[in-house]
């Protein structure tokens, strides 16, 4: 039966991309709190953080912290808000800056990091932080929604290397104190000066080296990092080699993609921007599975990139993955299928003949 929430949904999806974006975080208000439980089986104790189950919600969706409530009433195991830089950024002023590839299940954009910039997001967040604690401190509570922070250098600091560092810096000592990770962004292809093409593995680790010397306080917040997932080989298993020695606690595999598959057909498929969706999978799947071999499983990872189903969160799962994060599979399948994949979680578990998610992990990694 066809609730307001699925009409409201169709009716969004007949806009234009940014602005059916829009509309749909002004709607979380109107989100009920989901009524699926999710049984133990599907809890995972990772960095010190529980998470009631492995679907997270991808930065991009909610970059300025304005719907994190509203989010968490969905069922996400887990949020991650962004990217944030220090300086509040219009992004790329060429419009359109997304397009819906329909016939590929997938989304092109080129939005270049638009977002309010620290102070404000800031702001909301300890407006949420403290609320929560409230809730948690009143009430008898199911597991709460972990929630994460993607920063980003300013594509317009690239030129500096200590300017951007400083900036990183600032926002990394402002969020620490009210999120569970942080994320940093070594992956967003859709500025004039990638990303991706400046933050290389050295850098990233002399910039985590400067956050733990300036993390305030006696916590220590669990640090990720994102990864293109057009990264040779050599590279992103150097962020692994990285990761497992300590550098970092985590990786994300991966952002969107400069990658035009052969298979694609929508006639918006040569826009300029970064790609994501279901083309995806493949790649995300065997980055998943190089890395979690290549360091026997010792790094926890993130698949995050075309999941549109709990079997294709599964997969990601057996393929090394402890958590996944969706996106285009929300913009496309709409608000039902966080829950349609936590209830779905079960039984797969149970074709597998597996005890939990946990037990999952790297399974059809040899």
């Amino acid at each position: 039966m066809k609730t307001l929430t699925d009409t409201a949904f169709r009716v969004i999806s007949f806009l234009p991309p940014e602005q059916a974006r829009s509309i749909a975080l002004y709607g979380t208000r109107f989100v009920k709190q989901t009524n699926v439980v999710d049984p133990t089986r599907l809890n995972q104790n990772l960095w010190s953080l529980l998470f009631a189950n492995p679907i997270g919600l991808a930065a991009g969706f909610d970059k300025n912290a304005s719907a994190v409530g509203n989010l968490s009433k969905m069922g996400f195991g887990f949020i991650e808000i962004g990217s944030i830089t220090k300086r509040a950024r219009g992004g790329n002023s060429q419009r359109p800056r997304m397009f819906r590839l329909k016939e590929d299940l997938a989304i092109i954009n080129r939005l270049g990091l638009p977002n309010d910039g620290l102070e404000s997001i800031e702001r909301r967040l300890r407006r949420h932080f403290n609320k929560a604690t409230r809730s948690a401190n009143n009430a008898i509570q199911t597991i709460r929604t972990v929630l994460g922070a993607n920063i980003a250098p300013d594509p317009d600091s690239l030129h500096d290397d200590g300017l951007c560092r400083e900036e990183m810096i600032s926002c990394f000592k402002a969020l620490q104190p009210i999120v569970d990770y942080i994320t940093i962004n070594a992956s967003c292809p859709n500025t004039k000066k990638p990303v991706r093409e400046t933050y290389k593995v050295g850098k990233i680790a002399e910039l985590i080296e400067v956050m733990r010397k300036a993390e305030p306080g006696k916590r220590r917040i669990p640090l990720l990092v994102k990864i293109s997932p057009d990264l040779m080989q050599t590279d992103y298993l150097g962020f692994a080699d990285f990761a497992k020695s300590g550098g970092c606690d985590g990786i994300i595999v991966g952002n969107t993609t400069l990658e035009r598959y052969p298979s694609l057909r929508s006639p918006e498929r040569n826009e300029q921007g970064g790609l994501s969706g279901k083309p995806l999978s493949d790649t995300i799947n065997d980055i998943l599975k190089d890395i979690y071999k290549h360091t026997d499983g010792k790094v926890k990872l993130i698949g995050c990139g075309g999941v549109f189903s709990a079997q294709d969160a599964m997969k990601r799962i057996l393929n090394g993955a402890s958590l996944v994060q969706i996106y285009t599979g929300l913009a496309y399948k709409g608000p039902r299928l966080v829950d349609q994949i936590r209830f779905d979680f079960s039984t797969l578990l149970r074709q597998y003949k597996l005890e939990s998610i946990e037990s999952a992990v790297g399974k059809a990694v040899s």
